[in-house]
Order: C-alpha cells, then structure tokens, then sequence
C-alpha cells in the first residue's frame, strides 16, 4: 500500500530537480546570498545556437507588480549582468549602449512616468566603471521624457519633452483656449546642454490631422489633450529627422533646419507608392522608426498588423527618389503555447537590425518578451521575462530591448560571503570574469614594520598594507564563474583562518580582489553546515531524487513500526483510560463483580492480541475456562494449519508430547479479584 507514495515522491523531486520552467507570477526574481539587488527571472521558450553571439541585453523592467525594477543587463544564458544598485532609483527607460566621441556609455531615463503616458526626469550616461559621466536634463524649465533618447552621429543629443500649451480646438469641437500636450524633441551640445535644434508639433501638424478620442480632453490646463504622443527621433547622414507618433498612422521625415515636413510613409496622406500592396505603408502606433543601410531601408516596429491584428516588425526599402515603399522582410510577434503578445494597439515595442543581419523584436506592453529572427524572419530564440497571463498588462514590461556588445569594469571590489563550507560570490557589473580563485593565509594582511632608521622607532609614513599580500595568501580552488554569483565549495581539509576571492578575466589575469574574511572550519553557526559540502555539489538534481526517496523510505518505516509495535499499546491505553472514567458514572456496575470483570478482560485481551508460547512453556492451567467449559481460543489455536475442528485436549497437546504448540500465555491482571483468580486455577 506504501508503493504509490514512493513513486509520487520520486516524481515530485523530478520536478523540482528540472526547474526550466515558465516564470509564474508578476514578476518572477532572484536572491543573491551577497547581493541586496533582485534578479531578472527569464524562461527560454526557444534557443538557437545561433543567438550565442557573446551580445548582451539590456532592457529595464517596470510595471506594478515589479519588486525590483531599474536598468537591466542580462547575458546569453539570461543570467543578471548588472543592474542598479540604487535604492532610490524611479521608473527606468530606454537602457542601452551608445558612442560618444569614441566611448561607449550606457544610457537610460530614470524619473516620474505617472503623467499620462509620458514622463518628467533626467537622462544619465555611464561609463564602462558606471561612474555617471554626464547628467542631461531638458531646456530652462522643461523635462526629458522617457521616450528617447539617441546620441548621433555628429555627437550630439536627441531626446523628447512634454509640454503643456494653447491651442485653438474649435476645428474639431473644442474650446478656442483648449490645452494639449504638445509633443517637442531638441537636440544639444551635450557638454554644455545648449539647444542646437527644436521641434514641436502644434506648429507643424493641425489637430484635424488625427482622430480626437472620445471623452474630449483639453477643456482644461488640467486635462490637456495628447494629441500627438512623441515616439521616436533618427537622424539621417543629410541632417534631417524621421520621427513616428503613437496617434499618427504614419511615419514622418522632417527638414533638418526648418523643421517642415518633407514626406509622410503610411496613411491616408502617403506620399510613397506601396509595392507591396498595401502592407508596407499600412500600420498603426508606429513605434521606434530608424534608417538602415546608409539611410536606403528603415525600420519600425508596428503594434497593429492590419488585417489579422497581430504585432510585428518591419524592414522596409524606401526608394526616396522614385517615392516607392516595399517590405524586405516581416518579422511576426511570435506566439507561445497559443498565445501571440497582445494585438490591441499598444504604445511600447521595438525593433533592432543587429550587425550579423539578425532582427530583434520586444513587444512592449504587448507582452514581457522579445524574440530574434534571422534577416529572412525566421524566429530562432524566444525569450520570455513574465507569464503569459500577463501579456497585454505592461505589468512587467519593457518599454525596449536592444543587444549590444559591452564591457563592464566596475571600480567596485567583488562581494564574498561565507557560509559553513560554502563561499558566495559576485560583483555587480563586471563582464570579463572567466573563474573566481579561492585563497587562504594565516594571517589577514602583511604585518607593517616600522622604519629602523626612526629613532623613536616610528614611521613617519605608516602604511599597514604596503606589504604584499600575494605573499601571505595561496589558492586553494578554482571554480568558472557561473552565473551573477558563483557558489564555491571550500575544500574540508582548508585550515586557514582567513579567505578571500580573485577574479581572473579569460586570460588568467588578476583583475579583481575581494574582502578578506575569517574562516572557522569547526564553527556551526545557525546558518552554517556542520560539515564539508557534497562532493557531488549541493543542489545537483540527483542529490535531490536521492534524498526525497530516502526521506519517503524512512517515513514510511516509522509508519510501519509504530503501528506493528506501538498501536496495541497506544490503544488499551486509551481503552482503559475511557473505562477508568465510565467508573464514577451514576449507574456504573463497578469491576469487582466478577461476572462484569471476567467478561471485560477476556474480549480486551483477544481483542489487544496475545503473547504465543510453546506448550513447554505453559500447562493447562493458564488457559481461562468459560462456564461451559470451552477454551477461549486466539486466532492462532483457529487457523487451517491446525484444523477447523481442534478439540480440548488437541489444542493444547497432550502431556509429554515432545513437539511445542502455541498456546495463551495469560498474565493475571492487576485489575482481576481475588475470586476470578481463583476460578482460573
């Protein structure tokens, strides 16, 4: 009967011991031993070894649900790079990886992203050490938005702003002084923040030019009208600007110094003729629209497929001369377990040609995911960083993921912590680590000698770690770095009193030392194991199958014995507990009647069991006797190996008989009177 519980428990330690599965929940994390940071959990629907390009990614998690969000690295095997350390950081947008004047920074937006649908806050650049190199804000009394921010190829910022103005809304029933959000982006000299170039769109675009929605917004200086909603900005190599608007169905290339639009790609107003009937001039909520390949094809991420109402990317080839449009290639939101990131118009998403010809695709709002297709719009690997059941919340979201090759050489120290025969470690940021050196000396730092040329025998220029460490300290393991933190099993046969961890970068070179700390072998604290780990490591899955068979083994086991040894007893105990009370009821026949008594002990006995004995053992005298002279037989005396029909004298054997046969061994109660003692002999 014990059988069917072994093999559940076999199957519950095979699901916990395959741990590949989709992340549950708003947002699935992960706990660092020497980290206060969280973790971004990614669950890998499809891999190809194609995406194994040494890239990493770089997106900034948000939403309500997040318990950590700020700027995100992740690398191939999704595993946390580096994120902020901040615990005061707002809502993060925009994470990526751009050159100035032949550096490479880390760029994002942090700030307040409350103010319907845009946002007010500050633009940060970090060097490869993420030492805040420069701080952008926006123009005398306004504030960067989240929605871009891009560096150019003539070293200069681009970057959006919200701003509230008045405008005339009686063309499409409104007030004369209705108020609206008016969509601005500038671009500056980012050494000095001077305004080289602005744009806004109440004075190139008229508010008949897209759809009011319903609820007639803009009454009010309170309730402005976002007739606009700013996307994105590109440069091309002649000076000019594409940029694409959520409520505008198509894409528009500005003049570089009057600001006048020069042509529209989509909509009604298309200036282009579509080759591809329709489908590559046809979108909605355009979304981070960028010239490609020497400014000949642009791409754009498109929230609503026309038609079938499905997210997508695009890489169009425009001809600007002859005014046509064609797709090249249409990337297609990919679905998972039947379901495709939300179709519904959303504002989020993009779209990034990657240097090997791949394209990556996130999906925004659509859905906590991005995929990477081939050129040809073949997806190889989906990556999903929330459940399914949250697609179409934005809770989490990303407002864009990219890839980027990065190197990260944080001015920080790695992070060590031990415990029991364990080590932890990590370091925030740092993209060279090849394997973690584990060290053990018998002292924590050189002993400093003062200067014998000092007659008062002091140094005049103490420094207690001018020595050499490297002298004092010798490896005791190396281990590959795995993941954000490394796990490193301390031999047992370590006696050193004091640790600490180098980082190697893949050439073997010494680019990182940690904290030392003090190492107690026999020390068991309440958190420490008591002995070396296992050889075999401590979260192997065998480890585990291993342990919740034998743990299933010995429980039931215990099962086992406490009912063949312990239920007996446990029952007469109680049995006689409820007679005892019984006792001073009003109308209880007490025990010492002998008839009550003899009856009572003889159906407790053959019902608690009996101990069996040889007829060597015990004569006739001991077996108790009814009045009808008819032994009161056990189950034993009754089985078919002695007969269905065993009389007196056969039960018991006769005397002399040289062979033994079980017979009751009965041990008068302390209970039983002086009477019933007596009847039995």
């Amino acid at each position: 009967m014990w059988r069917p519980f072994i093999a559940i428990t076999a199957l519950l330690n095979l699901a916990g011991a395959f741990r590949d599965s989709e992340p549950t929940g708003e947002w699935p994390t992960e706990l660092y031993r020497t980290s206060s940071v969280l973790g971004t959990s990614v669950y890998s629907v499809r891999s190809n070894a194609a995406c194994k390009d040494g890239l990493y990614t770089f997106l900034s998690p948000r939403g309500e649900g997040v318990a950590a969000r700020g700027p995100t690295i992740l690398d191939q095997e999704g595993e946390l790079v580096w994120t902020s350390e901040s615990t005061t950081i707002g809502a993060a947008y925009n994470l990526d990886v751009q050159e100035y004047k032949g550096n490479q920074y880390l760029t994002f937006w942090e700030g307040d992203d409350k103010l319907d649908g845009h946002g007010r806050g500050t633009i940060h650049m970090l060097d490869q050490q993420y030492i805040k190199r420069y701080e952008i804000q926006g123009p005398t009394g306004a504030s960067a938005d989240f929605h871009e921010f891009r560096i150019t190829r003539d070293d200069t910022a681009l970057f959006t702003i919200y701003e509230t103005v008045s405008v005339d809304l009686r063309a499409v029933r409104g007030p004369e002084r209705g108020w609206v959000w008016d969509s601005r982006f500038v671009e500056i000299d980012i050494e000095t923040n001077e305004v080289l170039f602005d744009w806004r769109a109440s004075e190139h675009f008229n508010v008949t030019d897209v759809e009011r929605p319903s609820g007639s917004p803009g009454w009010s200086y309170g309730d402005p009208w976002d007739f606009f909603h700013l996307h994105s900005v590109d440069k091309d190599a002649k000076g000019n600007y594409l940029i694409s608007a959520v409520h505008t169905d198509h894409l528009t290339y500005l003049n570089g110094s009057s600001g006048d639009i020069i042509w529209r790609l989509g909509g009604e107003h298309s200036d282009f003729e579509d080759l591809s009937e329709g489908r590559g001039s046809t979108f909605a909520w355009p979304h981070d629209a960028r010239f490609q390949d020497g400014d000949k094809k642009i791409t754009l991420f498109d929230n609503t497929t026309p038609g079938d109402k499905v997210n997508r990317g695009l890489l169009l080839d425009v001809d600007q001369s002859s005014m046509k449009v064609s797709i090249r290639s249409e990337f297609r939101a990919f679905g998972h377990a039947g379901v495709t990131p939300e179709s519904q118009p959303q504002s989020d998403g993009s779209i990034q040609a990657l240097n090997n010809g791949n394209v990556l695709v996130s999906y925004g709002k659509n859905g906590a995911a991005w995929t990477e297709f081939t050129k040809m719009a073949v997806p190889m690997c989906h990556t999903q960083f929330g459940a399914i059941s949250s697609f179409g919340t934005g809770n989490p979201a990303s407002y864009r993921v990219r890839k980027h090759a990065w190197v990260g050489k944080p001015d920080t120290t790695p992070a060590f912590e031990l415990n029991g025969y364990e080590a932890a470690v990590s370091w925030n940021g740092a993209t060279e680590v090849g394997r973690w050196v584990l060290e053990g000396s018998q002292v924590p730092l050189p002993i400093h000698h003062s200067n014998p040329d000092d007659a008062d025998g002091n140094d005049p220029n103490p420094n207690p770690n001018s020595g050499k460490s490297d002298n004092f300290f010798s490896a005791i393991t190396t281990v590959k770095r795995t993941g954000f933190e490394t796990i490193i099993n301390i031999p047992f046969h370590t006696d050193q009193p004091f640790l600490r961890v180098r980082a190697l970068d893949r050439k073997g070179q010494i680019i990182g030392t940690s904290a030392i700390l003090p190492f107690n072998a026999t020390m068991k604290g309440s958190n420490s194991p008591a002995g070396p780990p296992s050889e075999s490591g401590s979260h192997h899955p065998a480890a585990l199958i291993f342990a919740g068979v034998s743990a299933a083994l010995v429980l039931i086991a215990c099962i086992y014995f406490f009912r063949r040894y312990c239920w007996a007893f446990c029952l007469r105990s109680c049995r006689r507990a409820r007679l005892g009370r019984y006792r001073y009821l009003p109308g209880y026949r007490g025990r010492d009647e002998e008839e009550n008594w003899e009856e009572y002990y003889a159906n407790g006995e053959q019902e608690e069991g009996l101990h069996i004995a040889t007829d060597t053992e015990s004569d006739d005298s001991d077996v108790e006797v009814s009045e009808l002279d008819n032994p009161r037989l056990s189950p034993a005396l009754l089985s078919p190996a002695l007969g269905s029909r065993l009389s007196w004298q056969s039960s018991l054997g006769s005397p002399g008989s040289s062979i033994g046969r079980s017979v009751l061994v009965r041990t008068p109660s302390t209970y039983s009177n002086v009477s019933s003692r007596e009847k039995q002999q």
